[in-house]
């Protein structure tokens, strides 16, 4: 027997649920089964922590032959296993049954581990609920997680239902930390978070990409709600929620004709507009550097050599000589160098000197065109999604059929989002909204974050930055060495 105390037992810690990243329960855990290793005579070769993991909630993951299906996802589970398996860890030391498995096909895998090396591998716990030296260990475990497993899915459907009646009332969700844009309560707006969610949303739609978005943010100091930086993937996150238009979800979808107890912090066809963006699939999201200047990676170098390259030759921000200075360099080639803050602050003076005049409409692509109006389009998607709503209370009182019911919300479903689409190309079309004929364009100019700027540019013009006529030395910044093309 002597041979079978594990001398580099796994001990596995679990809690389902920690509060902001709270460890005290795993702690509390880990203490208690460095005492029982001690009493069992066992050596710990590995302490696995699963901190905030559920052992019953399953998500979908991709199986190895390629195929989707839902899974319990747990790595540290899935760790102790393979350190079992392979002879690196030779025991199984957990708090109890429910800590170590809730899933049968879990139990399963730890039980093909134990039986798979003779002796058998030891599995204890510190309730003494689980066992599997022998057959009768086995069969009461396999027993017991499915108890465990049916109780966790009787608490989850009442879960459910409650927070669908909770839904259907327009109340919001509790637990966790709350949404950006709103207080505590969930329901009272945030009026800082919430100007910052319109001030993103009005740059996706006028063509900034998250990456500035975010790096504006970092540079302001503006925090996320548990107080850290952000990241692309969290702003995504963020203003892509409907509760920014007001809506209720439930399983993943919106519920129609149900008022919010919150008032929206965007128009939902402006929300719309934006995840319509958001999930464009063409939508560009390589990883790189966050630009820094007006015009890097926009202007184009005007020398002979590069005016008719395809793509064109682009300038980009590095330093000048011995003395660092910021300077545009045209990287297909070293002949061009233009500092960069007086060829910049020349470009933005001649932006905004011809959006402030009356006709800067004519600027923008399809300015002339008849747009449809934003409040019919509201109107006819509203109506629609009634009509939704009343065919499902049709099939729910067996006015219709199923066949019926499918047909008719299909075709609907259909016209909505065609009403949609129309919605988002005109909410998301024009850049420089704030901008176009104001007579102060250059107060609006300067409010804007870096990103808005430059897709301002990118909108309105094509700037070449062409050779110096002849060495000027140390003489000032020539604005005739800058050709400015509208589109």
């Amino acid at each position: 027997m002597a041979s079978t105390i594990p001398r580099h037992a796994v001990l596995l810690t679990r809690i389902s649920d920690a509060r902001n990243g709270d460890t005290a329960g795993v702690d509390d855990q880990r203490a208690d089964l460095l005492r029982r290793a001690e009493a069992l005579g066992w050596g710990v070769g590995r302490v696995i922590v699963e901190n905030d993991t559920s052992a019953f909630l399953r998500r979908k993951v991709s199986l190895p032959d390629g195929r989707k299906a839902l899974r319990v996802v747990r790595p540290g589970f899935r760790e102790a296993l393979d350190l079992l398996q392979s002879g690196r860890c030779d025991g199984l030391l957990a708090l109890d049954l429910d800590r170590t498995a809730r899933d049968p096909r879990d139990l399963e895998d730890l039980i093909d581990v134990v039986e798979s090396r003779t002796p058998r591998v030891p599995v204890e716990s510190v309730t003494g609920s689980l066992r599997l030296a022998h057959d009768a260990d086995v069969t009461m475990a396999r027993v017991m997680v499915a108890m465990a497993n049916k109780s966790s899915r009787d608490t989850a459907r009442r879960v459910s239902r409650a927070r669908l009646r909770q839904a259907a009332a327009g109340q919001p969700h509790s637990g966790g930390n709350r949404p950006y844009g709103f207080e505590a309560d969930r329901r009272t707006v945030c009026s800082a978070e919430a100007a910052e969610i319109v001030r993103a949303a009005d740059s996706i739609l006028a063509g900034v990409s998250l990456r500035s978005i975010a790096a504006d943010l970092r540079r302001r100091g503006v925090t996320t709600v548990t107080g850290i930086s952000w990241t692309t993937g969290t702003l995504r996150e963020v203003l892509l929620r409907p509760r920014n238009a007001g809506l209720m979800v439930h399983g993943g979808e919106i519920l129609e004709g149900v008022a919010a107890s919150w008032p929206p912090i965007l128009p939902r066809e402006k929300w719309e507009a934006v995840v319509a963006v958001l999930n464009d699939p063409n939508r560009r999201t390589t990883p790189g550097n966050t630009p820094r200047w007006l015009g890097s990676l926009l202007y184009r170098c005007g020398h002979p050599d590069c005016i008719d390259l395809d793509p064109p030759s682009t300038l980009r921000v590095g330093t000048n000589g011995k003395r660092p200075q910021p300077a545009y360099r045209c990287f297909e080639s070293a002949h061009l160098t233009r500092v960069a803050i007086p060829l910049d602050e020349y470009v933005a003076a001649v932006l905004c000197e011809r959006l402030s005049r009356p006709d800067a409409i004519d600027l923008l692509p399809g300015a002339q065109d008849d747009s449809a109006d934003a409040a019919e389009l509201a109107s006819e998607a509203n109506a629609l999604r009634v009509r939704i709503r009343e065919a499902g209370d049709l099939w729910e009182s067996g006015v219709i059929s199923a066949a019926e019911f499918r047909t008719r919300k299909q075709r609907l479903a259909d016209r909505l989002d065609a009403v949609q689409n129309r919605q988002r190309s005109a909410a998301g079309q024009n850049p420089v909204a704030d901008l176009a004929g104001h007579p102060d364009a250059g107060a609006v100019w300067a409010g804007l974050d870096l990103g808005r700027r430059r897709a301002i540019l990118e909108a309105l013009a094509v700037v070449y930055v062409l050779p110096v006529p002849r060495p000027q030395g140390r003489s000032p910044f020539n604005p005739e060495t800058v050709r400015i093309e509208w589109r």
